[in-house]
């Protein structure tokens, strides 16, 4: 067919054009493609499974989140839990009792002069030096309750007592002589009642 025996032999030669083996152009970059080492490898996979795993766990917490928001319901209940104490509580009933109206009567009581036991009487004129009498002990006792510090009551008119005297004559705007006359008696028979 050919007058070449080279064209016989390939009989697809004659339409077909030869391609050249051309090496890859160099990227851009400057760096030639070069095939990566093992470890390399290992580590990109690590990294890149790292990045999966953060954003997986960003994407369940962010679902999380917009599930509990999307299924909030406005009647929720609040549940308050309280420490139980371990001693028993009996629970206290309480029923109203009948009441029924009472009618309450008094009766005016009797009044009668009540004499103050701590009273001095008033018929007599006590002077300092007085021993052994029941009215100076009863001087001493009222003077006493009066806020008065006359000593013992043990009816003897001594330098506490004149003093304690003189004292009460005082803050009443009476003579200051210590002695327990008709005047300072009734005056401190007056305070007593008074109280």
């Amino acid at each position: 067919m050919s007058n070449s025996t080279d064209a016989g032999d390939d009989w697809f030669a004659s339409g077909r054009q030869q391609v050249a083996e051309v090496p890859d152009p160099p990227r851009e970059d400057g760096f030639e493609w070069e095939p990566e080492d093992p470890v390399s490898r290992d580590i990109g996979r690590r990294h890149a499974g790292i990045v999966l795993a953060v954003i997986v766990a960003v994407f369940l917490v962010l679902a999380g989140f917009v599930v509990g928001r999307t299924t909030k319901d406005s009647s929720t209940t609040v549940v308050t839990v309280t420490a139980v104490s371990e001693v028993p509580v009996t629970p206290v009933v309480t029923t109203p009792a009948e009441t029924t109206p009472t009618t309450t009567t008094t009766t005016p009581a009797e009044t009668t002069p009540t004499t103050n036991p701590a009273a001095v009487p008033a018929d007599t004129t006590l002077r300092p030096g007085m021993t052994g009498s029941s009215s100076v002990a009863a001087l001493q006792t009222a003077l006493t309750a009066l806020g008065y510090a006359p000593g013992t009551a043990d009816g003897g008119y001594g330098t506490a007592t004149t003093e304690a005297v003189a004292a009460f004559q005082t803050a009443s705007g009476l003579t200051a002589d210590g002695v327990a006359g008709p005047k300072t008696i009734a005056a401190i028979n007056a305070a007593l009642v008074r109280g």
